[in-house]
This record gives C-alpha cells, sequence and structure tokens, in this order.
C-alpha cells in the first residue's frame, strides 16, 4: 500500500481516480491546486504524486518545475489530457517526473502505470537519487 496524493481540480475525475486507488489498496490524499498540494507534501511527502497539468489558473508547465527548485516535488506521475510529445518529453526530463499517462485511460492502465511508478521511485531511491 502506498501513499499517494492526487493534484485534480475536476471533481469527477478525482473521485473516480481515489475510488479505484483505493480499492487497489493505497492510501489517497486529493488537492485540488498546486498551491494546496505544497501544504500537504510538507505534511507529510507521499509515496507519488499523481498531477494534472492544467488546473484552471495553475499550470503543471510552470508549478512542477517551481515545485522541483523548491524541493517540494515528490515522484510524479503526470495524468493529463493536455500532453503531447514535446511536453511530456520535457517534464521527465525533471528529476521528480518518474512518468506520464494520457486521458483518457483505463483503469487497468491508471493501476499499472501507479504500480510501475511506485516501483522505479522505489529503486531511485534506494540508489539515492534519479537514475
Amino acid at each position: 500500500m502506498a501513499d499517494l496524493l492526487l493534484v485534480e481540480n475536476d471533481p469527477r475525475i478525482l473521485e473516480l481516480m481515489t475510488f479505484f486507488l483505493e480499492r487497489a489498496g493505497h492510501s489517497v490524499r486529493t488537492s485540488p491546486s498546486f498551491e494546496a498540494a505544497r501544504d500537504r507534501i510538507r505534511e507529510r511527502a507521499p509515496d507519488l504524486m499523481l498531477s494534472d497539468l492544467e488546473m484552471g489558473e495553475e499550470t503543471g508547465r510552470e508549478e512542477l518545475p517551481r515545485m522541483e527548485r523548491e524541493e517540494l516535488l515528490p515522484p510524479t506521475l503526470i495524468v493529463s489530457g493536455y500532453l503531447d510529445r514535446e511536453t511530456a518529453a520535457a517534464l521527465v526530463r525533471m528529476p521528480g517526473v518518474v512518468g506520464t499517462l494520457s486521458k483518457p485511460f483505463d483503469t487497468a492502465k491508471l493501476l499499472a502505470k501507479v504500480e510501475e511508478c511506485l516501483s522505479g521511485a522505489a529503486t531511485r531511491s534506494r540508489r539515492g537519487g534519479a537514475g
């Protein structure tokens, strides 16, 4: 069981993802904004953060690099309907970003990607950094 933080401003998507991830045995906290995500990370760093890119007035294209500079970016899976090849490539170059998943997706793909990212994050952590 992993501690997950979902950063998503669409309540329907947040509810569905929370349901399936909790049913798979994970502990799930949620955040409707990057600002609120920072507070939750300061309270307790998650094993994995799942983050949308387009959050209304906030965008992950700006906020995720800012969180990285602030040393607040946990291992992060980008889950977005706005992932073009160039954006995905730029984001995965960030040390904290461990993967991407394009919306829409099915439950099996979400759960498999979360497990893959958790496994990869644990491996990097044991080696002492990105790798």
